[in-house]
């Protein structure tokens, strides 16, 4: 007994320190933080499938486009990100999410939350399986969430932002943003800060028939309406300064008065104007498929995109110079929690 304490007093005594240093490191590491902060722009790399895209035909004179928190196909009720399924549950949802682009004709697709090769989606790549059963050439992955929790259950987990296309692309820039979260346990705020995804906001240019557009694909911070409009401020100053002009969509996840569970109700949020105007502020020219900068939150929610709370958190923005034919939210599929948004504009 004498010996076996005597032995293991000092690994103990060492498992204290280490647990010290690193309490220690995250707590000078949150409150030496911003709340968040928005990072350089980067430049993402463009995948190239060799799934026969250059036989795909193509609309004439029109561009159908689809966007869809894909919600790593998790169905339409994320109770944790450890959920445990079997991989047939996530390529059933998949295959619900495949059929639909195939049936709608879509031309080009604005994913979130897309998995790869992660633990709790059974090690699949969500966007190599996709890619395959589209036939389509073209990929452009930010990854936001590349992390491995030891002491969860959900370990590997590799997530990204993804723009689908049948028209080459040119190039794919990005920027991510970090935001503390905002838990009701403090302590849940302090440990899990470095661990978080990050909120991404993504720029990728197509070539159709040799004409480009510009399609900035966006994932806004889910913790804090003052980063959301910070990102949505450096948004229209990048369509300003690179897009004004030209062709270009801007669609996603807005996480519009989004909260997470375990955190509260951002009531503060829901009393002030929607954030969203701060685009229609910066380019005055620019339409939404089913709001306007007069739009209340009421209005706005009236065309939900999330079911669970009947909140409408993804948007389809769009350049003055272009016609929109038609639009649809379509309420018809459970690969996620989200529901997607498709249009088909005409092209000049």
């Amino acid at each position: 007994m004498t010996l076996g304490y005597a032995f293991f007093k000092p690994l103990f005594a060492v498992l204290l320190i280490m647990v010290f240093v690193v309490a220690c490191w995250l707590i000078f590491n949150w409150y030496t933080s911003p709340e968040f902060e928005i990072s350089d722009l980067k430049h993402g790399t463009v995948l190239k499938f060799d799934n026969g895209a250059n036989d795909v035909n193509t609309k004439i004179g029109k561009l159908t486009v689809l966007s869809y928190n894909l919600g790593f196909a998790a169905g339409p009720m994320q109770d944790t990100l450890a959920d445990d399924h079997p991989e047939y549950f996530y390529t059933e949802n998949l295959d619900k999410f495949i059929e639909l682009v195939k049936s709608k004709d879509v031309d080009v697709v604005l994913l979130q939350e897309v998995d790869l090769e992660s633990k709790r989606t059974s090690y699949m790549d969500q966007l190599e399986y996709v890619m395959d059963r589209l036939g389509w050439g073209y990929a452009a992955p930010v990854v936001d969430w590349d992390l491995y929790f030891p002491l969860r259950k959900e370990h590997k987990i590799v997530k990204a932002t993804v723009v689908l296309s049948k028209f080459p692309i040119s190039s794919n820039d990005y920027t991510l943003t970090s935001c503390k979260p905002n838990f009701e346990n403090k302590l849940l705020n302090i440990f899990y800060y470095p661990l978080l995804w990050k909120s991404t906001m993504q720029r990728v240019s197509i070539l159709v028939r040799g004409k480009p557009i510009d399609i900035y694909n966006v994932h806004l911070c889910v913790w804090s309406r003052a980063a959301r409009v910070e990102q949505i401020k450096y948004l229209a100053k990048w369509i300003n300064g690179k897009t004004l002009g030209s062709d270009f969509i801007v669609a996603g996840d807005f996480n519009f008065q989004a909260y997470i569970r375990g955190t509260p109700i951002p009531t503060v949020d829901m009393s002030k104007p929607p954030f969203v105007k701060h685009l229609w502020d910066e380019i005055p020219t620019i339409s939404e498929l089913y709001s306007s900068k007069s739009s209340d939150a009421r209005s706005i929610h009236s065309y939900y995109t999330f079911p669970e709370r009947k909140h409408r958190y993804d948007f389809m923005y769009f350049s003055k110079i272009m016609t929109i034919l038609d639009s649809e939210i379509v309420h018809g599929i459970d690969s996620s929690d989200h529901l997607p948004i498709i249009a088909t504009f005409k092209l000049q």
